[in-house]
């Protein structure tokens, strides 16, 4: 059922949430980061510091990032001009075409050659394939996609309501969905 398949495995207010001493007890190794409402805000073409410290943090304990985003162009550009100005390598995926499943393995593909070169070893997805952590703000987008990709992924909330139209109608049905899986009983609980 659709409704299941958008359902996600972890809910948060904001990625500041998401610590390295959560994603170490959870096992995540790597976490493949939405950009537009969930790094950056919308139209926005700049990373809040407190998420640029969010993202050094993570590097410095050795979990791997990798940025995707449908949109590209000047906005992703300046987006990734500034992370590298704060030291910050990290590989990032303009046009993915989320939810679609080629989006998240173009996404692993670009941090598996990150790692390549910087002389690490590889993720092993056919020994650990929980060992990447999805995350976004959209449940038609970012958790279906993870999902149908058979990856683990935490839904967040957006940054802004500064939404495309077609994002706009699609909150509408967010809000229909994740009020039938709280009725359920089965959407996870914000920020545990």
């Amino acid at each position: 059922m659709i409704a299941e398949i958008v359902n996600p495995d972890y809910r948060f207010s904001s990625i500041l949430k998401i610590t390295p001493e959560w994603l170490r007890v959870h096992k995540y190794r790597a976490v493949l980061m939405d950009i537009d409402n969930t790094l950056a805000a919308r139209n926005s073409w700049a990373v809040p510091e407190k998420h640029i410290d969010w993202l050094q943090k993570l590097q410095e304990q050795d979990i791997r990032i990798v940025l995707a985003s449908n949109n590209g162009g000047k906005q992703i550009s300046a987006i990734e001009k500034q992370l590298t100005e704060h030291g910050l390598h990290i590989p990032l995926l303009r046009w993915a075409g989320k939810p679609f499943p080629r989006a998240y393995a173009g996404a692993i593909r670009l941090l598996e050659e990150s790692a390549a070169k910087e002389g690490r070893a590889k993720l092993d997805l056919a020994k650990d394939p929980g060992c990447i952590l999805a995350a976004g703000d959209q449940l038609f987008t970012d958790v279906l996609g993870a999902h149908w990709y058979n990856l683990p992924v935490a839904w967040l909330r957006p940054l802004s309501r500064n939404d495309f139209i077609g994002t706009k109608l699609l909150r509408l049905l967010e809000k229909c969905v994740s009020r039938y899986l709280d009725k359920k009983g089965i959407l996870p609980e914000e920020d545990c």
